[in-house]
């Protein structure tokens, strides 16, 4: 439907002919907008948890912010969006004037999205995982998690949401949960030098910035492994 619509707005517009597809399709969906495309189907969603302070159970933060989503394989460019880690639900705001008009997009029509300029794709019996490296046979992706805990407060119940995020590391199409030194060696058997030394050479990044650490480590064994 998209496809067909749009055919329109690049004849009838003729200097958006100029330009690229991407702003194309901006163009149409803010012509037509979203709510008549493809991108409203979904169920309404409405805040389930009460909690406290900044905590919240979102990816970063808990307001609507620009992404682009793809959405039974088509394309919406800067749609607003947030994505619940609890949930594991991407949610998008169909007004822009950020009314109640929220929906929960359907799961299996999400292929792909990025938010606050992170990456994610849908993988299979994970969910959506954050795309952190590809290094040739090497995928490695990070799965953004938050556990919910219920509190009794005085008078009223509330919810605390706590990150457990974990790794997932893709090589030769099967996916591994990656957690330690010993996870890699049994992952790359002929590599264990390699990750040894790396895990030595590198102790201060791992403990400060692992998405980094797990990152460089897939590059460092794409490039020296023998097990590629």
């Amino acid at each position: 439907m998209k496809f067909f619509l749009l055919l329109t707005v690049f004849f009838t517009v003729p200097a958006l002919a100029q330009e690229n597809s991407n702003s194309l399709y901006k163009a149409f969906d803010n012509i037509v907008g979203l709510k008549n495309t493809d991108l409203s189907y979904g169920t309404l969603y409405t805040e389930k948890y009460r909690t406290l302070e900044d905590n919240h159970p979102f990816l970063d933060q808990s307001n609507f912010v620009i992404g682009n989503v793809k959405y039974q394989n088509q394309v919406f460019f800067d749609v607003f969006i947030k994505y619940d880690i609890a949930e594991d639900h991407l949610i998008l705001n169909l007004s822009s004037t950020f009314e109640n008009r929220s929906i929960i997009l359907e799961k299996s029509f999400v292929t792909s999205f990025t938010i606050a300029n992170k990456s994610f794709f849908k993988v299979k019996e994970y969910g959506f995982c954050e795309v952190l490296q590809k290094a040739n046979a090497i995928e490695l992706f990070k799965k953004n998690v938050k556990e919910k805990k219920k509190k009794l407060n005085t008078s009223f119940v509330y919810y605390k949401f706590l990150e457990n995020n974990y790794y997932l590391l893709k090589y030769n199409d099967a996916y591994y949960k990656v957690e330690n030194k010993k996870d890699f060696y049994n992952i790359f058997p002929s590599s264990k030098n390699i990750i040894a030394t790396f895990y030595k050479e590198n102790k201060n990044l791992r403990k400060n910035n692992l998405d980094q650490f797990y990152s460089l480590l897939a590059i460092s064994i794409s490039t020296n492994s023998t097990d590629k």
